[in-house]
């Protein structure tokens, strides 16, 4: 059979075609199968990788279904651990700040000493200014000088007489200068379950026992000093008030004492605002009159006297007499005996008016600074009572760490000068603020009465308030 040109093209052409088109299915085949493979691992993968999260997932549910309670340990467990972590490191920290405390208490003290040293000389507010403005220009145009030749400044401060404190209360909560002024209440029932009340400048006011322990805390206010008087008609009973400065808002807080549980209890009738920005106080019954009276000064020498009275329970005030001092003023102390208003003109001595609220402004200086035993800050004030108009005024000397005795008596005649030192295993007292004193006998602990000082440096943490046996100072 004989095949024309034609067809044998169309032939070839068919074959082609025929191969072509299994090649091609043999390419799509392959292609199919690649992606599949390809694909196909990731979609396992992916299904591995899902099912192992689902694995985890139960895992950890069976596991807080089955430890609830190991769950909560572990939490408590690492929350103890760094409790542990921070105490160590609190510890360590502390470790370090009474180190550093007691290693540089000596040059805290000389610092101060080169201070008032060069505030010796009396002054005016002026003055005073100006030494300060150039001891800050040499502190920052010199450095510090050395340990030993700051102990060199303390050696005169070591001349004096030096009395121990028996004990010590426990450090205020706030850190820094903190502690400021102490009030001695003496319980009728029992002295020796006598307390001291103390300020805290940063927080209200604090309760000791005569053993140093602190029985309560009223966070009411930044309380800066404090005083007390017995005798008081409130409410139809006799009783003790108790009377502070409260910078925070600028008035006057006023307390009673509850016998029994020796506690305070605030006895405001109503919110007392001060007329100037209040700094230290203190308190006078007058003798006249039997009227209890309140205080108030400031840092711009402005005096305020309130007379209290109760009205209806509670205490409230009215304001009786105004009078003012150059400069910054603080301490003050009054003799209800004698009607006597004693306060502190810090940089420039201690001045005596009459007590009365119709006394005015007549004034009399009874001490000034650079006398050779006052050094600026001239701060709290207090009164020893003797027999028949005898007995004791006693001064903190800021600026050298001592306290100053003079006659209460007459014209105020100077008497002694002291420090309170280390000793039985309480530290000293230096840059005192407020002090108190009593010479009733609060039993065994203190038969013969008691001075309380402020401790502006205390070694075992924040200040605190000492307390030393009066027959150490003077004799009654």
């Amino acid at each position: 059979m004989r095949l024309g040109v034609k067809s044998i093209k169309g032939l070839v052409l068919a074959s082609l075609g025929a191969i072509l088109a299994f090649a091609l299915a043999i390419a799509t085949a392959s292609a199919q199968l690649g992606y599949s493979d390809i694909y196909g691992d990731k979609s396992e993968k992916k299904k591995k990788d899902k099912d192992k999260e689902k694995k985890k997932e139960k895992s950890k549910s069976d596991d807080d279904d089955d430890d609830d309670d190991d769950d909560d340990d572990g939490y408590y467990a690492s929350k103890e651990k760094d409790k542990k972590k921070e105490k160590s490191k609190s510890d360590d920290d502390d470790d370090d700040y009474d180190k550093d405390r007691k290693r540089g208490k000596e040059e805290r003290i000389a610092d101060l000493m080169e201070k008032a040293e060069t505030r010796q000389s009396p002054s005016n507010s002026s003055s005073r200014s100006v030494s300060k403005s150039v001891e800050a220009e040499k502190s920052s145009k010199t450095s510090k000088p050395s340990k030993a030749s700051r102990s060199l400044a303390v050696a005169p401060d070591s001349s004096l007489e030096a009395v121990t404190a028996t004990v010590e209360t426990d450090p205020v909560q706030e850190g820094g200068d903190a502690a400021d002024d102490p009030a001695i209440w003496i319980n009728p029932n029992d002295p020796a379950k006598s307390t001291i009340i103390g300020t805290n400048k940063r927080s209200g006011l604090a309760v000791y026992d005569l053993s140093g322990k602190q029985i309560q805390s009223l966070p009411d206010g930044q309380m800066d000093n404090v005083d007390l008087r017995d005798g008081f008609k409130l409410g139809g009973q006799t009783v003790t008030i108790v009377t502070a400065s409260n910078r925070k808002d600028n008035s006057i807080a006023i307390y009673k004492v509850n016998p029994q549980t020796r506690m305070l209890e605030n006895a405001e009738a109503r919110k007392i605002k001060h007329g100037l920005a209040v700094y230290g106080m203190c308190m006078y019954r007058s003798a006249k009159t039997g009227k209890i009276y309140y205080f108030g000064n400031s840092k711009t020498g402005d005096v305020e006297q309130w007379e209290l009275f109760d009205n209806g329970g509670k205490v409230d005030a009215k304001k009786v007499r105004n009078f003012k001092l150059s400069s910054t003023v603080e301490g003050c102390v009054a003799d209800d005996e004698l009607g006597h208003f004693y306060i502190s003109e810090e940089a420039v001595g201690i001045w005596k008016f009459g007590a009365e609220p119709d006394a005015g402004d007549k004034r009399e200086q009874v001490a000034k600074v650079g006398d050779g035993a006052l050094f600026a800050d001239v701060e709290g004030l207090a009164i020893a009572y003797g027999k028949d108009g005898a007995g004791y005024l006693m001064v903190s000397s800021q600026g050298n760490h001592s306290y100053v005795v003079y006659r209460r008596e007459g014209n105020n005649e100077f008497v002694k000068k002291f420090r309170v030192g280390d000793g039985n295993g309480i530290d000293g007292a230096e840059e005192t603020d407020g002090i108190d004193v009593t010479t009733e006998n609060l039993g065994p602990a203190f038969p013969n009465g008691v001075f309380v000082v402020q401790d502006g440096f205390n070694d075992k943490g924040n200040q605190n308030f000492k307390l030393v046996p009066l027959q150490a100072i003077v004799k009654l």
